[in-house]
């Protein structure tokens, strides 16, 4: 058994749900390396995350949903908003006793709107990101590092979901018809700071 969010047909509203069964099966793998100089992982995620019971759910906004707000889920469709692999990888090299280097890269596999329990509508895409960063420490306990996120400016989704066009149709000039609605990722972005130690 498992408790799943929905929408309600009121817009801005949801509900909890129990629902007869899940499963949630998959492997973590983590590998490290570390030398004097050089500190490399590697962390992979996959995970088949699916319904398994046949019975309708709400899903009004859903452009497949049925007369009733409802759609039709069957054992094997995908629990949405769950992407199926991820792999997060990076190095931290230390040009210096006092400096040191790095930069990591995500990689996120596709995934299915929240709504789309039926797995009927094209997915939110995979996306790549990468970043970089650097740490010099000025004492034992004081170090200065930067960090520049999202480096290549990738622009990509973190969420997505949908809604009702026509509940936005007095509040901006343009006519909408895309049920779906994302959630973007930031950009690119810098950061500098102090980290001290007590």
């Amino acid at each position: 058994n498992d408790i799943i969010s929905l929408t309600s047909a009121i817009q801005g509203r949801g509900f909890f749900q129990n629902v007869p069964a899940t499963r949630r099966q998959g492997v973590d793998i983590g590998l490290q390396h570390r030398t004097a100089k050089w500190f490399a992982y590697l962390n992979y995620n996959y995970i088949e995350a699916t319904y398994r019971f046949t019975g309708d759910i709400a899903s009004p906004n859903n452009p497949q949903a049925d007369d009733a707000g409802n759609i039709h889920v069957t054992p094997g469709n995908r629990i949405p908003g769950i992407p199926r692999q991820q792999v997060k990888t990076g190095a931290d090299y230390a040009l210096s006793p006092a400096l040191t280097i790095g930069g990591d890269i995500a990689f996120v596999d596709r995934q299915y709107y929240v709504g789309d329990d039926a797995n009927q509508n094209p997915q939110l895409p995979s996306y790549t990101v990468a970043s970089v960063h650097a740490t010099y420490a000025i004492s034992r306990d004081m170090d200065i590092f930067g960090n520049i996120n999202n480096l290549f400016d990738r622009k990509y989704a973190l969420y997505g979901t949908y809604f009702d066009p026509g509940d936005v149709a007095n509040a901006i000039p343009q006519t909408l018809t895309d049920p779906r609605t994302q959630t973007p990722a930031q950009g690119i972005s810098f950061r500098v700071g102090v980290r001290v130690r007590f």
